[in-house]
């Protein structure tokens, strides 16, 4: 089930960025998953707003190197 729900995650990510997702964009949104930020029932705009946040905290990670 935990596998069905992070491809859905990914796939809601894939259509808010427009562009298929990075190796790290798909591990972030799965530590979202397991901390327990991202559940299914969740509302739509806070499901959206914290699939954003763990993708864009991957752009953050990579330019502070």
């Amino acid at each position: 089930m935990s596998d069905e729900l992070l491809k859905g995650f990914e796939a809601e990510a894939v259509a808010i960025k427009r562009r298929e997702l990075t190796k790290d964009e798909k591990t972030a949104i799965g530590e979202e998953m397991l901390k327990g930020a991202l559940k299914p029932n969740m509302d739509r705009r806070k499901r959206k707003n914290a699939i954003r946040t763990a993708v864009e905290s991957v752009g953050r990670r990579g330019s502070s190197r």
